[in-house]
Parts: structure tokens; C-alpha cells; sequence
């Protein structure tokens, strides 16, 4: 049996091991002008950011941290849920970290989270069913991983895909996992594309190299 180290939480980690024994080893329209005059796609910006953003500060949800931008958002917490990031690529990434973290907490946030700002699929249906098949009530705080970088692997202004990086507890070397998220721009919002098959195992590869990532997260 493969053992995996913890990399969100011990909720995910328990989905992403059962689908390690397991195994062996749409974009939308191009935007237009709406009422009100916003900016046509064309005109937003797509120059990803070479250092980590400014104007970010890391903020408690539940047990673990979740950035929080003065310009990129979100603009909107409503109980477990945040939404609201501009449509930039500082927007896609503050959208990332704190969409996956929300849904590796418990399940009053996971189950708003996934079902609010998921992008509907059978991907997305899987992921739900799977996490409704583990008991998130009693996560311990310290077997949860930390946000510690990301790379933009691609950017546009429907579809950003930006990985991920957190640091996974360890008594030894750091050990890091990079999840491949993509973010689509629907309905005024970034929302989440769910892993393939609904596994997070099928986005994430483990590393102890952090070259070519930009250093970012809670001190």
C-alpha cells in the first residue's frame, strides 16, 4: 500500500489515499460588454505577477489560514463561503487558496463551498460524493498543510490554472505537494473545476524542490 503525506487536510488526505491504493501510478463564450460597461476581455490584464501580491493579509478560517486581499478579493464572506475576486490573475489566485481551503475544512464549509463555487460537472459530483463518505468532524489541526507557494502554470482571462503549493507536516525534510487548479470565469466570479474523477490525487505531485515557485503564505 502507498502511504501518502498529508497535504490539505486529514479529510482530503483520507479521499486521496483510498484513491492512491487504487491505482498504480468547456470554456466559456468570450466576454462581451455588459450592462454597466465592463471591460471586454481584451482589455483585462493577463500579466501574471513574478513576486507575491501586495496588500495580503492571512486570516483564520476555522484552523487553517486563508489570504485575504485588499484589491483582488474576496469581496464576500457569507457564513463559510467567500466570494467575490477580481477578474485579474491576483483574483484567480487569492480564488484558488481560498476555494481549496474552505473545502478541506469541515463539512459546513466544504459541502457550500464545493456545491457554491465549483463549476457543476460529474467531476464535481464525485468530489461531493467522496467527501460525504468521510468523517471531516474531528480533523486535527496538525496533520493539516499550510499554502507555502504557487506558479502560474497558465493564464487568460476565462480560464486560469495555478498551482498550488503546500507544505505538508513533517518531522524531517520539507516535503511540499503542487495541486494543479484550474479556475474558470463564470457568472462574475472565479469559480473551481473539479479534479478529474473528483480526485485531488490526480492534480497534485509531491516535491521537495521548490524551484520555479513563488515563495507565499502564513508566517
Amino acid at each position: 500500500m502507498l502511504v501518502l503525506i498529508v497535504f490539505i487536510a486529514g479529510v482530503v488526505v483520507a479521499i486521496a489515499s483510498r484513491d492512491d491504493d487504487r491505482s498504480t501510478t468547456g470554456t466559456p463564450p468570450p466576454a462581451s460588454l455588459a450592462p454597466g460597461g465592463a471591460t471586454p476581455s481584451q482589455d483585462l490584464p493577463t500579466a501574471v505577477p513574478s513576486t507575491a501580491p501586495a496588500g495580503v493579509r492571512w486570516e483564520l478560517v476555522g484552523s487553517l489560514p486563508v489570504p485575504v486581499s485588499t484589491t483582488a478579493g474576496p469581496s464576500r464572506v457569507n457564513g463559510t463561503t467567500a466570494s467575490g475576486y477580481t477578474h485579474t490573475p491576483e483574483g484567480a489566485l487569492i480564488a484558488a487558496a481560498q476555494i481549496l481551503m474552505r473545502s478541506s475544512l469541515g463539512r459546513e464549509y466544504w459541502e457550500p463551498t464545493i456545491k457554491g463555487q465549483f463549476v457543476p460537472s460529474d467531476d464535481r459530483d464525485r468530489l461531493l460524493a467522496q467527501m460525504s463518505s468521510v468523517d471531516t468532524s474531528n480533523v486535527d489541526p496538525g496533520s493539516q498543510s499550510k499554502i507555502a507557494g504557487y506558479q502560474y502554470q497558465s493564464y487568460t482571462p476565462d480560464t486560469a490554472v495555478i498551482g498550488l503549493v503546500l507544505r505538508a507536516p513533517s518531522a524531517g525534510s520539507p516535503q511540499y505537494h503542487i495541486l494543479s487548479l484550474t479556475l474558470l470565469w463564470r457568472d462574475g466570479d472565479w469559480r473551481m473545476q473539479a479534479p478529474p474523477g473528483g480526485s485531488w490525487i490526480s492534480v497534485n505531485r509531491r516535491t521537495t524542490d521548490l524551484a520555479g515557485v513563488v515563495e507565499w503564505g502564513p508566517r
